[in-house]
């Protein structure tokens, strides 16, 4: 079904992808960038102690249905080169660019390279296709919403659960989990990286990549959103309403733009890593709902509305 190579990419850094390509008589196929999310996960999706494959099913998803499929290491991850608590949005967009250019020269890509991004992957998305000449946008799971405004909302999210916690489980979360060690902290963290000039900082002896939260911080759900209009390419916006860590309603924002060439789409019953969930949403439980869902595939409705966007769109048959 499809034939899958391993790639050495030189852009400021040495990027280490797979490119996973239809097994079909054909000279050119569409292409599609794989952008992951924040964390220290792999080109598959997978980290210490995490195995979800999210990436790997997604792109040999996608490559079944017509595409060459790129995915990556990001920097400081796996065997891609690169100091992950020292670089910056930036960098991370850098890299996207060195993977379209590198596309854009393959002998079996057409003229046709599209971003997928999920989570922070669709802020660099964004981003990396104000710089490279893309044909579209697939944003999953944080479309046109900023990094400071998901973290302040899962920090709310947070108080919200504990507020509701009954018995001795519920004392004990408030009186470690409160306003103050919880959203105060959080603000101090803004304020001390935006103070700063250093890459990186230490926060309780733990390293912490401060140029990253700082380049983040300059980018609002408003400004990213007015980027995706002046792009001016089909734009496909997914997000799950299970999704305890990037709120659904902001694809309403998207949508009051009326925006010919951004669609936008709410997956009943999908969390934020794109898979079937319909349990209570509590972002207390949410590795422990994640771990749980490792073997299960990608939300069905979501397959479906991107098959037939990218139909749409002619890119897929």
């Amino acid at each position: 079904m499809y034939k899958q190579e391993n790639v050495l990419i030189q852009g400021e850094t040495t990027i280490a992808a797979t490119i996973t390509t239809p097994d079909q008589e054909r000279s050119s196929f569409p292409a599609i960038v794989l952008i992951g999310g924040t964390g220290g996960l792999d080109r598959d999706g997978n980290g210490t102690g995490f195995k979800s494959n999210l990436y790997k099913d997604l792109a040999e998803w996608l490559t079944i249905q017509g595409f060459i499929t790129l995915r990556y290491d990001k920097r400081g991850i796996g065997k891609s080169g690169g100091n992950r608590h020292s670089v910056g949005l930036t960098g991370l967009v850098d890299d996207v660019s060195a993977v379209v250019r590198y596309l854009k020269s393959h002998d079996h890509v057409s003229q046709d390279v599209l971003l997928l991004g999920h989570s922070e992957g669709c802020i660099v998305a964004t981003l990396a296709a104000e710089r490279e000449s893309v044909s579209g946008l697939i944003l999953l799971s944080g479309a046109g919403v900023a990094l400071k405004t998901s973290m302040q909302e899962q920090a709310h999210a947070l108080l919200d659960v504990v507020k509701r916690t009954k018995g001795i489980k519920g004392k004990l979360l408030r009186f470690s989990l409160n306003e103050k060690s919880v959203v105060g902290k959080q603000q101090k963290l803004f304020e001390r990286v935006t103070a700063t000039d250093q890459d990186t900082m230490r926060i309780q002896l733990m390293k912490f990549p401060a140029k990253w939260l700082r380049e983040h911080l300059a980018h609002t759900d408003v400004s990213l959103r007015e980027r995706l209009v002046q792009l001016n390419i089909p734009t496909l916006a997914l997000t799950g309403d299970r999704d305890v860590q990037t709120d659904v309603e902001h694809l309403d924002e998207l949508a009051a733009l009326h925006v010919e060439h951004i669609e936008v789409q709410k997956i009943k019953d999908m969390d934020h890593m794109l898979k079937h969930f319909d349990g209570e949403m509590s972002i207390l439980d949410v590795k422990k709902q994640y771990r749980s869902q490792l073997s299960e595939p990608l939300h069905p409705e979501l397959q479906h509305q991107l098959h037939e966007w990218l139909k749409r769109h002619d890119w897929a048959s």
